[in-house]
């Protein structure tokens, strides 16, 4: 089993903290702050279990990498793009679930 390093690309960053910044507007700060914690934990998961996931087949995805792989967050709500370089992994965007067409 393959440990990966979780790099979390510059893209994925901005959609974390736009996010933040809408979750601030509809629920409280610490329950905002809660939510997002939840997702990088998420994300942080990639580094035991990215290698169970195939490449996706959607154009969407695969518009931001050729490569590109996702992991539904918990709730279903996110979807995570990532993809695979040696021993490392990169989210390359968090997107919403409605977004992505097979």
């Amino acid at each position: 089993m393959t440990i990966y390093k979780v790099e979390i690309d510059e893209s994925a960053r901005n959609d974390l903290s736009n996010l933040l910044t809408f979750l601030k507007t509809v629920m409280s700060r610490e329950g905002a702050l809660r939510y997002i914690d939840v997702m990088v934990e998420e994300v942080q998961s990639l580094s035991l279990f990215a290698g169970l996931y195939q490449q996706s087949r959607s154009m969407v995805i695969r518009k931001i990498h050729p490569a590109a792989r996702r992991m539904l967050s918990h709730n279903r709500k996110w979807n995570y793009v990532f993809h695979i370089e040696d021993d490392t992994v990169v989210v390359d965007r968090i997107l919403p679930s409605k977004m992505i067409v097979v």
